[in-house]
């Protein structure tokens, strides 16, 4: 597979999220944060949508960012003509291909498509933009109709993995420009549907921070490039650490925390209670870590719970360079499951505490500071 080119839409389908917004300070700081990680297209705004994001728009074209600044179109003139107003080079147009959409929403037909297309790439084309395509709702779109039109859309998230291959290698079988997937997480399928169309032959893979977007979000950015990197060796020389402060630049933007199991970056998920995981990491931390901490910005946590195990209390108490008998570690765990098992909200690092300061057992184990 070749190395994606991310084009993240965060400040475009991310803004389009019920009740989030950017100001220009707040959109032209994204956009740095995402050029300096190396991210190839910013779809930044909606240029018909008036002065205020034309304005924003010029801006950020007059950045000098490496980055290609990509504006949102519909299938009309008076779009690109916005486009142009907002002194960007690179323009994407939408397109719906679906007989739902054309029928329902538009009233049109197919030919009022390829017309319309004629028309409006036309006249982008001698304005001297660089026209990119999307087929709006391609997953419920007649296959060979979305052949001609390029960019795959699942705007409502209905493709699964299996069908995002297929559909993509057949497609892709049959054109001379790159194809970019745009996907929606409405089932939870956004990322791995992502990875099948790069697998089957897409060279574009949209994504936004924090899969921000309408609805249920898009393909995560730092999911896809994460997968992309640590399962497939992709983006070499990608700084998740940078990325994951700009993820939580935008949680805190946009009022939306970041889930504690938010995957690669998530407060929870280098966090280990369970005793079985806590012993082989204590014995190699690849048992329980398929990458370390640090390479996210993570830091290793071992926590005391329900699930702990003599030996994760023992390694606890050792760092501290104490020691901890079995008998008292097991005398521990029983008060604390007890105890847990009739009373909701028990702080269990709390009473390990306590449980620690009345212990005789607990005493110094003749080393200095802390011992692995």
């Amino acid at each position: 597979m070749k190395r994606p080119i991310l084009l993240d839409t965060t400040l475009r389908d991310g803004e389009q999220s019920p009740g989030i917004y950017f100001t220009h300070e707040q959109k032209i700081m994204l956009a740095r944060g995402l050029d300096e990680l190396g991210v190839e297209v910013i779809e930044a705004g909606i240029p018909g949508m008036g002065k205020e994001e034309k304005k924003v728009l010029r801006a950020l074209a007059r950045l000098g960012l490496k980055a290609e600044i990509l504006a949102w179109n519909r299938l009309c003139d008076d779009d690109i003509r916005s486009s142009l107003e907002s002194s960007v080079s690179c323009v994407h147009v939408s397109v719906p291909t679906s007989f739902q959409q054309l029928t329902r929403k538009l009233n049109k037909d197919t030919d009022w498509v390829f017309r319309q297309m004629d028309s409006v790439i036309g006249f982008a084309v001698r304005e001297g933009l660089t026209v990119s395509l999307g087929a709006e709702d391609a997953s419920r779109s007649d296959l060979g109709f979305v052949i001609r039109v390029f960019r795959y859309a699942d705007t409502l998230g209905l493709l699964t993995p299996g069908k995002a291959l297929r559909a993509i290698e057949a497609i892709t079988g049959k054109l001379r420009v790159p194809l970019d997937f745009h996907a929606h997480n409405d089932f939870g399928l956004a990322l791995a549907n992502s990875l099948m169309a790069w697998e089957g032959g897409a060279q574009v893979i949209s994504c936004s921070l924090l899969g921000m977007g309408e609805r249920a979000g898009n393909t995560a950015l730092e999911e896809f490039a994460g997968a992309a990197h640590f399962l497939w060796g992709h983006f070499p020389d990608f700084d998740f650490v940078r990325l994951r402060g700009l993820c939580s630049t935008l949680a805190e933007i946009s009022s939306r925390p970041m889930p504690a199991h938010k995957p690669l970056f998530g407060s929870d998920i280098f966090k280990h209670e369970s005793g079985i995981h806590v012993d082989g990491l204590i014995k190699d931390s690849e048992n329980y870590e398929f990458f370390p901490p640090e390479a996210t910005g993570g830091k290793r946590e071992l926590v005391v719970g329900k699930h702990s195990g003599s030996a994760s209390l023992k390694h606890l108490v050792g760092l501290r360079g104490k020691e901890l008998s079995d008998s008292s570690a097991q005398e521990f765990l029983m008060r604390l499951r007890e105890r847990m098992a009739g009373e909701r909200d028990v702080n269990a690092e709390k009473l390990f505490e306590s449980f620690l300061v009345g212990t005789a057992s607990v005493c110094d184990s003749g080393s200095e500071g802390v011992r692995a």
